[in-house]
């Protein structure tokens, strides 16, 4: 009985300690409208469930949140502004990556989140005493258009924003903003990843400037966050521009890049000293416009995204290229009007690899055994459902947290068929917050009944009213309002009364 007894404490024991890593257990994904354009959150903890409803914005294909150690979502970011856990622009988290790409894709005439793909990273604070130990690192980078020698875009430097969780009532507030951490003449775009230092406290974070195929290594500590070294890999990853996707393995031994010039990049890491090595390159047969990779929990099996096609190669093996296996091509499954492709993926806390499409639909492929080699891993094409639409090449970009903790992932996990949960997270949004030209106000009722939309100033003045039907979205011009803070009110025929505030600045 003893030894039962015993076993049993030790099971609860290592189940606490799994469940008390959690920063990667909620993603949002989705619009901030409702019916077929809404929010998704997928909560991966003991609820199983998916939140629908108003999330503060867009996300697009800049998809980054964050949760507490006990899984309790914190904030998210698209790569134009910072929400809070109660869905609203955390304060101080307006206009980030500020400049021509945020006036286009930020603004309430566009609305679609920053147009880069694994642009942006959220990592705890290691601990540091000067600022605030209850904090968050956003890392992100600024886009900007050239025309010489020929059009494209590239990114200045890489950026980060700090959000310290003690402000403004535990629900955070951004205290420093857009700082540069270096810049350089030709960053490429996207491949926003981190792995932990071997010290278990640190993040490396690499950094690739294109055509010159310079990689450099961005250090997070307790005291600072800095370029402390680079490398130059002459000539190996020359197409850095291209929309791709990196990773590093599970374990941290490999680093991996996957865009559709250069095809799939393969290095050794070394924890200790950021150092890449032992380059190996695979090229699949054929691969599309948006790519992605993934790795399996036990860091052997690396899933290769190609648009049409995905494949599986061994990273264990002598030959990484001899090992690739064609996995699946796409069932030509719409939804509702195009195929659904295969573009950037993510290991998820459940031990399964997610895939989302690369065009705005409802559902996410599924790997769900990774760590078997070939067409044993169980490869399940539009097999999650979402109840809103999500934005194409939308998943949430992680690094890995539990690297150096006994169970990666908790394959415990299970989602019974699609009977999981579905609850409404708000009935009320307001967006772009703050508003300098139109907001978009959206409204969700559970019922079809009418209701009211009232807008007054911080005085209590009146400044408009409309009426809205269920699930209605109203455009409201702010140019003839005077810069300030407005109430947004809505007041349905039953039920609660639900209030916003809303900034409009100049």
């Amino acid at each position: 009985m003893k030894k039962w007894n015993l076993l049993i404490l030790l099971v609860i024991f290592n189940s606490m300690a799994f469940s008390q890593n959690k920063r990667d257990y909620k993603w949002v994904m989705g619009w901030n409208l409702v019916g077929i354009e809404g929010g998704n959150i997928i909560d991966f903890d003991n609820h199983r469930s998916i939140d629908t409803g108003f999330i503060a914005f867009a996300m697009g294909s800049n998809n980054v949140s964050i949760s507490d150690k006990y899984g309790n979502l914190l904030m998210y970011s698209n790569g134009c502004a910072i929400a809070d856990k109660t869905h609203h622009i955390m304060e101080g988290g307006d206009s980030i990556n500020y400049g021509e790409s945020w006036e286009r894709f930020c603004t309430a005439k566009y609305n679609t989140g920053y147009p880069v793909t694994q642009n942006s990273l959220i990592l705890p604070n290691p601990g540091n005493s000067s600022i605030n130990i209850n904090g968050y690192y956003l890392l992100h980078k600024r886009t900007e258009l050239l025309k010489e020698p020929y059009l494209h875009t590239w990114c200045p430097g890489v950026s980060y924003s700090y959000v310290d969780m003690n402000g403004n009532n535990g629900r955070g507030k951004v205290i420093k903003k857009n700082k540069l951490i270096f810049n350089t003449t030709s960053l490429a775009q996207g491949y926003m990843t981190a792995c932990k230092h071997a010290n278990g406290k640190d993040w490396w974070i690499i950094q690739i400037e294109s055509d010159t195929s310079m990689y450099f290594k961005i250090l997070l500590t307790k005291d600072t966050i800095m370029v402390v070294d680079s490398q130059s890999l002459a000539g190996t990853f020359p197409h850095g521009r291209n929309r791709g996707q990196a990773v590093f393995t599970p374990d941290g031994s490999k680093w991996i890049a996957f865009n559709p010039v250069d095809k799939i990049l393969i290095y050794d890491f070394n924890r200790s000293t950021g150092e890449l090595s032992n380059l190996q390159r695979v090229n699949p047969q054929d691969s599309g416009v948006f790519v992605g990779v993934a790795v399996s929990p036990n860091s052997r099996f690396a899933y290769l995204s190609a648009g049409l096609d995905l494949y599986q190669v061994d990273l264990w093996a002598d030959n990484i290229q001899s090992s690739l296996v064609h996995i699946a091509h796409i069932d030509s499954f719409p939804d509702p009007d195009f195929y659904s492709d295969f573009s950037l993926a993510q290991l998820a806390p459940d031990c399964k690899i997610y895939i989302v499409a690369g065009i705005t639909n409802n559902y996410l492929h599924v790997i769900n055994k990774p760590n078997l080699k070939g067409k044993a891993c169980d490869f399940r094409q539009h097999s999650f459902y979402l109840p809103n639409r999500n934005e194409n090449f939308s998943i949430p970009n992680f690094p890995h947290f539990r690297i150096d903790e006994d169970q990666i992932c908790d394959s415990t996990i299970t989602w019974i068929s699609d009977e999981y949960i579905v609850k409404k997270i708000n009935k009320l949004s307001v967006y772009p917050n703050p508003a300098s030209d139109e907001a978009t106000i959206s409204v969700y009722s559970d019922g079809y009944e009418q209701g009211k939309i009232r807008v007054y100033t911080i005085t209590g003045e009146l400044v408009k009213t409309m009426n809205i039907d269920s699930e209605a979205t109203k455009s409201l011009d702010v140019r003839s309002m005077n810069p300030g803070v407005y109430i947004v009110k809505y007041i349905p025929k039953k039920g609660k009364e639900e209030v916003r505030k809303l900034i409009v600045g100049r």
